[in-house]
């Protein structure tokens, strides 16, 4: 029996992750890639033109979970920005200057993952850990504090949490919790019950998925214990592969809670579990997804709960102005086993490089490329087209097909459509027309690029927590300044022997993988 909730679809978008964790009390099952396709379509429904369009959409998340990792995204139109709220969820602004009477706008968004089940044992039980480093940092509080929909202030919760987490581990008061909750909410879709959040599930024991996750979620948190609320996809085995399943009634809610030293740890406390027709706790959905049941994450319960999509637009007259939103496609598509990898020649001249590590890495992500056969040349300068491919390929960018608007990069040119992408992001510009692809990239110019490419993707810039005083910052220009700064302070760039930065010497590829390499482990 199937258990889930409709809800609006909305715009993924991907950022690329590297995460790193010992994996000795977990495994993961059946990887696979999927193609996540989202679409919206906005309308002028009125006889009015509408100007400056600014659409918001919700465009996924960063995912620190184990089972799922980010792969490549491809939006359309194109976005000026995007922005990260405090839960890892991330929006994407498209701004459309004029939409007159019956046009229209698709927004689409493509997002590849890699999703597999995944089964924690035993040993996790036995863990004793309190949370104090990760409560360490402010912007945890968010796991233990109430939320919308997440009553865990509530004082008939609070007690239930105490009487359940008198003894025991974190894993074992989880587990308490998730075996209460399991047998305590009665799946009920009927409006009076769905969709309601903790505190009505917990009070009429009905409700549907959101009500399961948000009830096990406050539970924990009432108890002192991390916990979030996971929104996305449920799929068993219905999804083919190299074909578009409509998922659009596959949404789905669940809950995972954080253990010092493993992560967050995946419950999904909605399946229920029958033995000699009498309901018992589901043993098999604690800290464990089976590889025929993959929860594919889309984003993470914010507070307060944000529209999944806001359009702002102006008008010169108010009468006969009309907007209309159109909920489009909602799909997944399987891509095949023999897609999903491809045997690369080894480099052949990195071996005892400085920078042979961050090279080989970015170079098994297909981020970068050798020069020339088996070489990467890392002692070589990287031209302006590598730079901007590399750099569009690492945070995700999709290449732009036809014609560039530059005039000295042809079809023909490999990178022509990264460089397209980078350049509409506004990561890297050309001059007058001219993009100057086998041009080389100073080390200032360089820092000036990977701040924008922050900027673009939304992130936080803390300035002033590390003064640098390199022998040549005379030498760096004004419009680099704050950028070098910047890049010292992230680790993302460094000095030079004899306490120099180098602002006018050009980087070479060896510094551009390290630099590429530091910039998506902040991702």
């Amino acid at each position: 029996m199937r258990f889930y909730r409709k809800v609006i679809p909305f715009i993924l978008i991907l950022i690329l992750l590297v995460s790193a964790v010992s994996a000795e009390s977990y495994s993961i099952q059946d990887e696979r890639r999927y193609v996540v396709r989202n679409a919206y379509q906005i309308k002028n429904d009125g006889a009015k033109e509408v100007y400056n369009l600014n659409i918001k959409v919700l465009a996924g998340s960063d995912t620190d979970s184990y089972y799922q990792k980010n792969l490549a995204f491809n939006i359309s139109p194109f976005p000026s920005s995007l922005s990260t709220d405090e839960w890892g969820n991330t929006y994407a602004h498209i701004n459309i200057k004029e939409l007159k009477p019956g046009q229209k706008i698709d927004v689409i968004v493509d997002r590849e993952i890699l999703n597999g089940g995944i089964s924690y044992n035993k040993s996790i039980y036995g863990i004793k850990a309190d949370y104090k480093d990760f409560l360490s940092n402010p912007s945890n509080y968010k796991y233990i504090l109430p939320g919308e929909k997440i009553e865990s202030d509530n004082p008939q919760i609070k007690a239930k949490a105490l009487e359940l987490t008198k003894t025991g581990t974190i894993v074992e008061k989880a587990k308490k919790i998730y075996d209460f909750v399991n047998l305590h909410i009665k799946y009920d879709a009927t409006p009076n019950y769905a969709n309601k959040g903790a505190l009505s599930g917990f009070i009429t024991g009905r409700g549907v998925c959101d009500e399961y996750a948000s009830l096990f979620t406050a539970l924990c948190r009432a108890a002192g214990i991390p916990s979030r609320v996971v929104e996305g996809y449920w799929l068993e085995d219905e999804v083919k592969e190299n074909k578009w399943t409509d998922v659009s009634d596959r949404r789905h809610s669940w809950s995972e809670f954080y253990l010092p030293g493993e992560g967050w740890i995946p419950v999904e406390p909605t399946f229920i579990y029958t033995y000699n027709g009498k309901r018992v706790p589901n043993e098999n959905y604690f800290a464990n997804i089976g590889a025929e049941d993959k929860h594919l994450i889309t984003s993470y319960m914010s507070n307060p709960i944000k529209n999944d999509i806001d359009v702002q637009y102006s008008y010169y007259e108010s009468d006969s102005v009309g907007m209309k939103l159109i909920s489009g496609e909602e799909s997944i598509m399987l891509l095949p086993k023999d897609s999903e990898g491809s045997s690369k020649k080894s480099l052949t001249d990195i071996e005892g490089n400085w920078a042979k590590d961050y090279i080989q890495k970015l170079y098994e992500a297909d981020v970068v490329l050798p020069r020339e056969g088996s070489m990467y040349k890392p002692g070589e300068n990287i031209t302006r087209a590598e730079f901007a491919a590399y750099l569009a390929k690492a945070i995700g960018l999709k290449e732009i097909e036809g014609a560039g608007n530059y005039r000295d990069v042809s079809s023909s040119n490999p990178y022509a459509g990264y460089i397209e992408a980078a350049s509409k992001a506004g990561l890297i510009q050309g001059y007058n027309g001219y993009f100057y692809p086998e041009y080389n990239i100073t080390r200032q110019d360089a820092a000036v690029i990977m701040e924008r490419a922050l900027k673009f993707l939304g992130k936080n810039q803390v300035k002033g927590s590390l003064v640098y005083s390199f022998a040549d910052s005379k030498d760096i220009s004004d419009y680099a300044t704050d950028a070098v700064k910047l890049m010292y302070e992230l680790n993302i760039m460094s000095g030079k022997p004899g306490n120099l930065f180098a602002p006018k010497d050009f980087t070479t590829r060896g510094e551009a993988a390290k630099i590429i390499w530091t910039f998506m482990g902040l991702l």
